[in-house]
Order: C-alpha cells, then structure tokens, then sequence
C-alpha cells in the first residue's frame, strides 16, 4: 500500500504545483493566422509554415509558427494550405463617379481582395469623399483605404464636369493654388491643357511639393511631360504615340484642333486618325529612346490595358455574374450608346485588334526595361463593364497574358504602388508593422496569378472578412442591385 499512496500523493503535489504556475495570458487583441504559407513578392519566394499576428489593424508578428513570445491570441485563423498576400491596389478607380456609387463600389473591391485604391476623379467634394475615408478607417463602412487623387485640372471647355479649368498659364498655377488650399495632395492634369498652361501647373504643384498625376494633355509631347515632372502617367497609350516618328505631328494637329472655335470634338476627330498613324509609323529605336527616358525620370505608368476591351466590342455576357452586382439603371446606361464607342468608325474598328495588340507588346517593352507600373483598371459606373474590383483582377491577369511572370504583376498591384506612393512602410509586404491589409488564397499566385481568385479571406484594417462573410457580402450587393430601390 505505501506505493499506491506514494504515487497518490505525488500526483496530488504535481497537480497543485501546476494550478499555481502562471497560465498563459490571453490578449483579445491579437489575431493569429496559423501555419500559413508566406508569400514575399519582392522575393518571389514561400515561407511555409509560418504564424501571422495581428493587433490594433497592424502586422505584430511574423515568423515560424509555434515560436511567438507573444500571448495567447483572442482569435486565431487557420492557414493551413493557405497563402497570404498583402492586399492589392487599384491605382486608378473612380468610386464617386455616380450618386450612390460608393454603396456598390467599395465593398466589391474588398468582395476582390483589394485594401488600397487611388481615386482619380469624382463628382462630390474633398470634404465628403474625406468623410467617406474616415468611415471606412472606423469600421463604419466596408471598403479599402482610399487616396484621394482627383484634383482634375483641364483645358476649356472641359472634358467632365466637376473639373477645374483652366485656359493660361496663370489660371493654371491658381487652381493648383486653389486644389492645396482645399487640401488636395496632388494634382492631375487632363486632356484639353496647352502646353504653356500645362507647364505652369507642373511648376506650381512642384513649388507647392504637389505630385502631378494624369492625362499627358494631348498638345503635350511625351518627352515634355517628363521634363515637367510628371509622376505618374494615366493610361499606356501615350508611350505607344510616342514610339511613332510622327509624333510631333500628330501633336501638332492636336494643338490646332484645341485651337479652333470647337475644340472638343474637332480634338476627338483629330484623335481618330492617331491611331492609324501610330500604328503604321511606330519604331524601334525611337520606342527604346521615349522608354528610357521614363526609366531615367522614375515616371510611373497606371496602364488600364483592361479599356481596350470596351473599344473592342468585347462585352461581357449578359448572365455575367459581375454584371449581378452593378445597380439595374447602370447597367441599363451601360447598354445605352457611349460617346466613345460611336467615334469608333469603321476603318477605326477594323484596326484596333492590331492597335491594341501594338500597345501590348509597347507595355511589355517598356516594363522589361524598367519603367514601374501601377495595376490599375478605370473602374467606374461612367465606365461601362470595368468592373470595381473585378477588373483589377482581370488587368493582373492581362498583364501575365501579355508577358508579365505571375510575380511582376502582383508587384504592380503592392510593392510598386507602395513605393511610389510613400506607402513603403504601411504596405505592400506581409511584414511585422505594416496595416493588416492581407488576403488569403487557396493557391499560390506566384505559380498561377489565376489564384487571385481563390480567396479564403481578406484582411482590411485587421477586420476579417472570411469565405462565409465575403459571401454573405456579395450576395447582399446582388440584392440591392437587383431591386427596385436601385433603380
């Protein structure tokens, strides 16, 4: 018996001496996502197995699971077979294009996996899109961060309304003026600008330590705009003009069309022959020329390969579940004639197949070279089927088709927009301090940039939106597309 009682007596010692060691604290804060497979875009590497802490909407901890320091988390997420991302940007959208527009548009950029957007243009004030920002930061709205960028400044008469115009180089430097006294961080040049108006805007927004955004103004030579100081270039097609050896022509004649007593559509008429000009005059050497320009000036480029398909006819189907989550009256609007589409003649139609395939293979040039590009899709209520979120998806996908490795375009769409828009701290990386802007897949998208699709979960600002709540999400936006209220 005294062996029994022993053992008995032992085992009563071990258990008290336990319940009194100090348990391990928990910290409702925290939020792990356990043994998940680390993606590093700059890298292009996997850390398998890896633990990710989050606190407070911030990265806390990465590193080989089990080996944290840190407290018990509140919440854990289960990694395993997963792969984690930092979220993606769209650096060019308009979300505040249409009354109501933000309702559908912000939560379908999350519904995609994208946390960042830079908005180029809106109809509604600084004050209330700044509103906005501050409800998705809170948690009262769902949707990405948002960079207000839409400070348009055009040439008369204008191209869109809520634009500021100016028509001298002296009313140029006032509403750069103007646009940092409303609190405006940048500027984006338009269109219909003279190169003399043009150049004094570039001027005042550098004095005034403003980045110039946007269109390079169609009276405006490549070459000038860089000169200026131009940041970040909207849409590839003007590195493509400017592979031709007629450039300066063609600038020329839209100069004279600006000039004239109806300048828009005499500028949209002119604009018309450009592409066939383009496409039979453009060159090698001079392509490589205008390309290394960009590459020496650190001029970035938000491509929207995605819109050639508008111009080309190629519409979704009409059972296209994207087309479930737009409001009924915008699609209806959407299937209404487009100003843009009609300028389209036939001649014009007949070559744009090898026009937009010329600005591919310009794209794919330039970023083998180095010039940085910035995922970006145009979407917009007033851009019929470029879908928010859904298109910036499609335009990762392009731009693998075009040549890119899985790897480059995801750098488009987080290390590059991360960089040059100062961010390099905030995102970009899954990286101990940075936001918790993080997306979780099914497959890794350095093998298949397609994985992009397969989203287990997105991390915004810390909050989670799992499969069952991205799901709850989009079926709720179908709803409310579909009914009566969104007419």
């Amino acid at each position: 018996m005294v062996k029994p009682l022993c053992a008995c007596l032992a085992l009563i010692s071990l258990t008290l001496i336990t319940a009194c060691q100090p348990q391990p604290a928990v910290d409702p804060s925290l939020l792990l996502v356990s043994n998940v497979s680390v993606v590093d875009v700059e890298a292009g590497a996997v850390a398998p197995g890896q633990d990710v802490f989050l606190r407070d909407g911030r990265i806390a901890w990465v590193g080989r699971a089990g080996t944290s320091e840190l407290p018990e988390p509140g919440r854990s997420f289960a990694g395993d077979d997963l792969f984690i991302i930092p979220g993606l940007w769209d650096s060019h959208v308009h979300v505040f294009s249409t009354e109501g527009e933000p309702d559908f548009a912000l939560p379908l950029y999350i519904l995609h996996g994208v946390t960042s957007i830079r908005d180029m243009g809106a109809l509604i004030s600084l004050d209330d899109q700044r509103e906005v920002n501050e409800q998705i930061e809170t948690g009262a709205r769902i949707g990405p961060r948002i960079i207000n960028a839409g400070a348009m400044i055009d040439g008369p008469p204008g191209s869109w309304p809520g634009q500021m115009v100016a028509s001298t180089p002296e009313e140029g430097r006032a509403r750069v003026r103007e646009a940092a006294a409303l609190g405006w961080t940048s500027i984006k040049a338009y269109s219909l600008l003279d190169p003399e108006t043009y150049r004094a805007i570039a001027e005042e927004a550098d004095a005034l330590e403003l980045p110039l955004y946007g269109h390079v103004p169609e009276s405006v030579l490549l070459t000038g705009a860089i000169a200026a100081g131009h940041d970040v270039i909207e849409h590839f097609g003007r590195v493509t003009k400017a592979c031709s050896t007629e450039e300066q022509a063609m600038i020329e004649g839209a100069r004279a069309a600006l000039a004239s007593d109806d300048p828009f559509p005499a500028l949209m008429a002119e604009m018309a022959t450009h592409a066939f000009t383009t496409l039979e005059t453009w060159d090698a050497e001079i392509c490589d020329g205008a390309i290394a320009a960009l590459v020496e000036s650190g001029v970035a480029i938000a491509p929207t390969l995605m819109v050639a398909d508008f111009y080309l006819g190629d519409d979704p189907e009409p059972d296209d579940p994207r087309l479930q989550t737009v409001p009924q009256s915008v699609r209806a609007a959407w299937g209404e004639p487009d100003f843009r589409r009609t300028a389209m003649t036939e001649d014009l139609l007949a070559i744009a197949p090898d026009a937009v395939q010329q600005d591919r293979d310009t794209f794919k040039r330039a970023h083998d070279a180095g010039v940085i590009m910035l995922a970006s899709s145009d979407a917009a209520f007033l851009n019929p089927f470029l879908f928010h979120g859904a298109t910036l998806i499609d335009e990762l996908e392009r731009y693998v088709l075009v040549g890119l490795t899985p790897r480059e375009a995801l750098a488009t769409a987080t290390l590059n927009p991360a960089r040059l828009f100062g961010e390099e701290s905030e995102t970009g990386r899954v990286r101990q301090g940075q936001r918790a802007d993080l997306v979780l897949l099914r497959a890794n998208p350095l093998e298949n940039i397609s994985a992009v699709r397969e989203l287990e979960a997105v991390i915004a600002n810390g909050r989670v939106f799992d499969r069952a709540a991205l799901d709850d999400l989009e079926a709720t936006l179908r709803l409310r597309a579909n009914s009566d209220a969104s007419n």
